[in-house]
C-alpha cells in the first residue's frame, strides 16, 4: 500500500559549480531515488545555489557564466532549478545562511498558496450567489525577486522561420523560448516564468507585434515593436505595465 503520510523534502546543492557536470546533476537523483526509497519521503524540488564571485576561489570564472551554465545544464529537468540568490549577494554566503534563506522562501511560497487558494475559493463563491466577475489580487513579488529581477541583463533574440516567429529570451536566471504563427491561437505554457497554461493570439496592430494571452489573468499579454534603432517590449497583465528596452549587439 503506498503511504499517504509521505514528508516532503527539498534538495539544496550549495558550490562554485565552476563549471557544472553531469554529476552535479546526477547525485540530485542518487539522492532522490534513496530517499524516496525508504518509503517515507517524497522530494518535490531540487536547487542548484551557486556561490557568488565574493568566495574568491583560485579559478573561480564569473559568476553571470556559472549560472547560465547551470541554467542550460537543468533546463530540461521537471523538478531541478536554478537560484541565483545566494550568487548575487555582495559577500560571501555561510552555507546554513543559505539554507535558511530557502527555507524562508519556501514557507513564504506554501503561505501564498494557502491565500490563493483562499482567494479562488471566495471567488466561486461570489461568482456562484451574485453572477459577478471577480478579478483575482495581484500575487506579492518577494523583495528578493525584485532584486533579482533589477540586476538582470537580458537577450532577445527574434527570427522568422518560414511563417513561424520564434522568440528566444535568455538571462543567467531563466530561459524561455516562444514559437507562434502570426494570426494563429495556440497553447503556451510559460515553463520558469510564472509557470502558467495560456492560449495566446499574436498579430500585427500597425508597426506592433502584439500578444493577447487568455488564462488566469486579466488583461493579458504584450507589444514587441522597433523605435529609433531599438527594439521595445511592454508586458502588462491586470492594469500593470512593464516596458523594457533592448539595444542591438555592438550598439552603445
Amino acid at each position: 500500500m503506498a503511504a499517504t503520510n509521505l514528508t516532503e523534502v527539498v534538495l539544496l546543492a550549495c558550490g562554485s559549480f565552476n563549471p557544472i557536470t553531469n554529476m552535479h546533476l546526477r547525485m540530485f537523483e542518487l539522492a532522490r531515488d534513496h530517499l524516496e526509497d525508504t518509503g517515507h519521503y517524497t522530494v518535490v524540488k531540487g536547487i542548484i545555489s551557486p556561490v557568488g564571485d565574493a568566495y574568491k576561489k583560485k579559478g573561480l570564472i564569473e559568476v553571470d557564466h556559472r549560472l547560465e551554465m547551470a541554467s542550460l545544464a537543468a533546463d530540461t529537468s521537471d523538478w531541478i532549478t536554478v537560484d541565483p540568490w545566494e550568487s548575487l549577494q555582495p559577500e560571501w554566503v555561510e552555507t546554513a545562511k543559505v539554507v535558511r534563506h530557502h527555507y524562508e522562501e519556501l514557507l513564504a511560497s506554501e503561505q501564498n498558496k494557502d491565500a490563493v487558494d483562499s482567494v479562488k475559493y471566495a471567488k466561486k463563491r461570489r461568482i456562484e450567489e451574485k453572477s459577478t466577475t471577480c478579478t483575482t489580487p495581484r500575487a506579492s513579488i518577494s523583495p528578493n525577486l525584485r532584486k533579482i529581477a533589477l540586476k538582470l541583463k537580458q537577450k532577445k533574440v527574434i527570427e522568422l522561420k518560414g511563417e513561424q516567429y520564434i522568440i528566444k529570451t535568455t538571462s543567467s536566471f531563466r530561459n524561455y523560448t516562444t514559437r507562434f504563427n502570426v494570426g494563429q491561437e495556440f497553447e503556451e505554457f510559460t515553463k520558469g516564468l510564472d509557470n502558467r497554461r495560456l492560449k495566446s493570439l499574436v498579430t500585427w496592430k500597425g508597426n506592433k507585434l502584439v500578444c493577447e494571452q487568455t488564462g488566469e489573468k486579466n488583461n493579458r499579454g504584450w507589444a514587441h515593436w522597433i523605435e529609433d534603432d531599438k527594439l521595445h517590449l511592454d508586458l502588462y497583465c491586470d492594469g500593470e505595465v512593464c516596458s523594457q528596452v533592448f539595444k542591438k549587439k555592438g550598439c552603445e
